[in-house]
């Protein structure tokens, strides 16, 4: 039985989402998710304990080689990211002004910022779980966290008050 058998494939939708957080557009995510499996499948003889977690961090790695290689440039786009789907009944105007602040919201925030805001907002990870998974300090994801929030409230408050940057 090969390590990533026992992956559901709602781990491998998480593993995408994850990607999509990180920054990538919707292809590239596809691809840093083969590849991290390959990377996985490649040396049958490693014994992987935790194929999720291999998973998930080898997405990780593989975003960020692809992010240097690209010079730092940032490729994501919140129209790329698909799947969501709305639960409640709001009307429909108010869900677009909600999506075009998120959009304005997530351009401005960096893969660092993404990634700790999808760990911890979407996937509900501790911050020491996410410390441990990305091998960051805790205070320093604290700091992060205070930053991000305060960020996205300034930004909040000027959308309210119909002033754009």
């Amino acid at each position: 039985m090969g390590a990533f058998d026992t992956l559901s494939n709602e781990d491998y939708q998480r593993a995408f989402r994850y990607a999509c957080a990180l920054g990538a557009d919707r292809d590239l995510a596809l691809d840093l998710v083969q590849t991290a499996l390959v990377k996985g499948l490649g040396n049958p003889e490693r014994k992987i304990d935790n194929p999720l977690a291999y998973l998930m961090t080898s997405v990780r790695h593989c975003f960020y080689s692809e992010y240097r290689k690209r010079g730092g440039r940032d490729q994501t786009s919140f129209d790329e990211i698909k799947g969501v789907i709305a639960t409640d009944l709001k009307p429909l105007e108010d869900m677009m002004i909600e999506r075009d602040a998120l959009r304005q919201a997530w351009s401005k925030l960096t893969p660092i910022e993404r990634e700790l805001l999808h760990l911890w907002a979407v996937e509900g990870h501790s911050l020491e779980e996410i410390s441990a998974s990305t091998e960051t300090p805790r205070g320093t994801l604290l700091a992060r966290l205070h930053r991000l929030r305060k960020r996205l409230d300034e930004h909040q408050t000027l959308n309210v008050s119909g002033v754009n940057r």
